[in-house]
């Protein structure tokens, strides 16, 4: 082989790996990306649920009432399943992004302290109960591990809740 053959093979083989590093680095500007996205769109949805409390009087009456253990009229009852099924599919998504690795421990286990701390009260217990079906099979265990946890709980909120 001649002189000028192995400087063209040298220098290929160098644009190839400089080739390489390039598409790394761009791989992970985007995976970094891609998490900021994840972070940015699930923080909205967690101020959108935090709007409608802080906006919504007929909301926040459910809630307190359910909090307080008191009995709702059917369309409390409805208008708390729904808003408790919309909090449970966004837990099940930040789970999901959790899964993907798009959300870090430090930001998930905050995120799971908020899910402990809804779960105390033993009629959103009930209700994650009577329909935990409409949920991932991961998600659920995640969520019927923290549901466990309040089996025979003095820290449970609601009637017969520390039986």
């Amino acid at each position: 082989m001649s002189k000028a053959t192995d400087w063209m093979n040298l220098s290929a083989s160098i644009a190839v790996i400089m080739g390489i590093v390039f598409l790394g680095l761009e791989i992970r500007q985007n995976t970094d990306m891609m998490r900021s996205q994840t972070r940015d769109a699930i923080s909205e949805k967690q101020m959108m649920f935090s709007e409608w409390v802080a906006t919504e009087i007929e909301l926040a009456d459910t809630i307190a009432k359910v909090t307080a253990g008191q009995e709702l009229t059917p369309g409390e009852a409805v208008q708390h399943a729904y808003f408790l099924a919309g909090v449970w599919r966004e837990w099940e998504n930040s789970h999901y992004q959790f899964e993907q690795g798009l959300f870090d421990r430090d930001e998930f286990e905050p995120r799971m302290n908020r899910w402990v701390s809804t779960m105390r009260v033993k009629a959103v217990r009930d209700a994650w109960v009577a329909t935990r079906m409409n949920y991932s099979p991961s998600f659920r265990a995640e969520v019927d591990r923290i549901v466990a946890q309040y089996a025979d709980s003095a820290e449970a909120i609601g009637p017969q809740a520390a039986r």
